[in-house]
C-alpha cells in the first residue's frame, strides 16, 4: 500500500499545482457571484481534469512506462488522483463556506 501511495505521489506531483489552482480559482468564483454558482464547480473541475490530462499526456508519454511496469493502469492512477482532487476540493469548498 505504501508503494501504491508513492507511486500515486509521483503521479499526482506535476498535476497538484493545476488542480490546485482551478480548485482556487472557482472558490474566488464562488467568493465573487456567491453561493448560486456552486453547482457548477464539478462542470469547472471537469474542464480542469481535463485540460490536466491533456497536458500530462502531451508532455509526460514516456513516463507511463513506470506505471505500467509497476502494474497499475494509467486509467486507474487517474482515477485515484482524481478522487483524492475531487476530496481535497470538498475539503477546500466546506471550509470555504463555513468561514465565509
Amino acid at each position: 500500500m505504501s508503494y501504491l501511495r508513492q507511486l500515486l505521489w509521483y503521479f499526482y506531483k506535476p498535476l497538484f499545482i493545476w488542480n490546485l489552482a482551478f480548485s482556487l480559482g472557482y472558490l474566488e468564483i464562488i467568493h465573487i457571484y456567491g453561493q448560486k454558482v456552486i453547482s457548477y464547480g464539478f462542470f469547472f473541475k471537469l474542464l480542469g481534469y481535463a485540460s490536466t490530462t491533456y497536458l500530462q499526456s502531451y508532455t509526460a508519454k514516456n513516463t507511463y512506462m513506470y506505471y505500467r511496469n509497476a502494474g497499475y493502469s494509467i486509467k486507474r492512477m487517474y482515477i485515484y488522483v482524481y478522487t483524492i482532487d475531487i476530496g481535497i476540493y470538498i475539503i477546500l469548498l466546506t471550509l470555504y463556506l463555513y468561514y465565509a
